[in-house]
Parts: structure tokens; sequence; C-alpha cells
């Protein structure tokens, strides 16, 4: 028996896969507010507003992903996608630096950020 919230990522998968971006980010966006613990559902929608021009929205998403997921390196991979896109530089070279100590096993939230 599927959750609510899964019922809805399915659905928003089957969006996607019509290509039907605006659609597939309104499902993800109700899954994300139905289960607000679900990474997949913070990723999946961050990364439709990416792809929707939708930067701020994309970014507070996927700053909710990180909040979620502190060492995992795609969750910072698409924070930094999603800050590039939205021409913030620095958030997203200091993003890329997180991804990469995640991926060597560390943990990028040791990191500080520069003065």
């Amino acid at each position: 028996m599927s959750t609510p919230s899964e019922e809805k990522m399915e659905a928003a998968h089957m969006a996607l896969a019509l290509g039907e971006m605006g659609q597939a980010a309104a499902l993800y966006r109700t899954a994300s507010e139905l289960d607000p613990a679900n990474p997949e559902a913070w990723q999946a929608l961050g990364m439709a507003l990416v792809k929707l021009g939708e930067l701020e929205e994309a970014i507070t998403s996927l700053e909710k992903l990180v909040a979620l997921k502190p060492k995992d390196q795609l969750a910072y991979t698409s924070l930094s996608l999603a800050y590039g896109r939205a021409g913030k530089i620095q958030e997203a070279e200091e993003m890329a630096g997180k991804a990469k100590v995640a991926a060597w096993g560390g943990d990028p939230t040791r990191i500080n950020k520069p003065a």
C-alpha cells in the first residue's frame, strides 16, 4: 500500500516522463508537503524547479534536501547547480566543494563558510 506522498511521487515521475515539467513540479511540491522528511521529494522538486527556471524556490527546496541529508554528495551537487544557474557563484562554489568532500567520505558539515 502506497502513502499519499508516494502516490504523488509516482504521478510526478509520469508527468516528467511525458514532458510535463510544470505538472511534475506541482506534484513533487505536494509530495514534499505531505512528507517533509522525504529527501527524494525535495531533490525531485528542486531539480524540476531548476529546469523551469524557478531558481529561488529551487534553492529553498534543495537547502531542505541538504538539511535532511547533510553528508550527501548529490544534495550538495544539486544545490550547487541551482546556485550557479541563479548567478550565485560564490555559493555554488562552496556547495561544489562540499560535494567533493562528501564524495571523498568526509563530513561537509564541518566546512565553514569563507570569511
